[in-house]
């Protein structure tokens, strides 16, 4: 299944449906939303499988998706420090679909302004895309973004005045919520390692499923692994599945920086 590539010609086409036109706004609509996937897919078949300035926003939406609130929830438990970043794999039948997401603190400025940084490699095509965008103090606005599309140079997105960031506008989720929500806790194994996290499950009110995540406290975001799971009488999901998805922690460090020249 070429999941990466053919999700984002497939969410380039959904919102392009839908007339999205903020790239924040956009990554809100996707996440934690499946209405419009059929119709997504049917004309992601036509679309011309490149990348193009047309597209960029959409390419931009979800990526952060996946790297800010996979499920559509907040239930980030620690926050990251300057220069600490965590690198997800995708994960198909139980295995490493070879797809990989990296998140990355770069920097805070004196102002209290946030550099983030967001990196997807797609192991069908093997491209990389390469996204860093300067949030406001407040995390409520994005106010710059570079990029590096393959094939093309880093250049400068423009970015419309009062775009929402991704930060301000997920469902955050209680304590208490978490906590109702909690099936057990024990220990989880993902490539980054062995670790005792909370197990935390969710209905999926979309998929009439569940979204679950494992929490642990003493990682740069709060968690291990994130999954949906398909209600059982679906079955296996023909094609694109985004009802069976799973993303494991396969690294997390210290050190990140630009890649892109965004700042001095």
């Amino acid at each position: 299944m070429k999941r990466l590539h053919a999700q984002l010609i497939i969410l380039a086409a959904v919102f392009t449906l839908t007339a999205c036109s903020s790239v924040i706004e956009s990554a809100l609509d996707t996440a934690g939303r499946t209405v419009g996937e059929a119709a997504g897919r049917m004309v992601g078949q036509r679309i011309v499988r490149t990348y193009t300035p047309r597209f960029a926003g959409m390419y931009a939406s979800y990526m952060f998706t996946y790297a800010f609130t996979p499920g559509g929830y907040w239930v980030e438990t620690t926050p990251y420090e300057p220069g600490e970043w965590t690198k997800w794999q995708f994960v198909e039948d139980g295995e490493p679909a070879g797809s990989w997401i990296e998140r990355a603190f770069l920097k805070r400025t004196d102002e209290g302004e946030e550099w983030w940084r967001v990196t997807m490699y797609d192991v069908d095509s093997d491209d990389t895309v390469i996204l860093e965008s300067l949030f406001d103090a407040e995390r409520s606005t994005i106010l710059r973004m570079r990029s590096k599309f393959p094939d093309q140079e880093i250049s400068e997105m423009p970015v419309e005045e009062g775009t929402v960031a991704i930060f301000s506008d997920p469902m955050e989720l209680t304590e208490e919520s978490l906590e109702g929500a909690t099936v057990e806790t024990g220990t989880v194994r993902v490539p980054a390692g062995t670790f005792t996290a909370r197990h935390v499950r969710f209905g999926d009110l979309a998929s009439g499923g569940t979204v679950e995540w494992w929490l642990v406290d003493d990682v740069p975001g709060g968690f291990v692994k994130y999954m949906t799971r398909a209600p059982e009488e679906e079955g296996d999901v023909e094609g694109l599945d985004s009802y069976n998805f799973v993303l494991e922690m396969m690294g997390k460090g210290t050190g990140a920086t630009t890649q892109l020249n965004s700042y001095k």
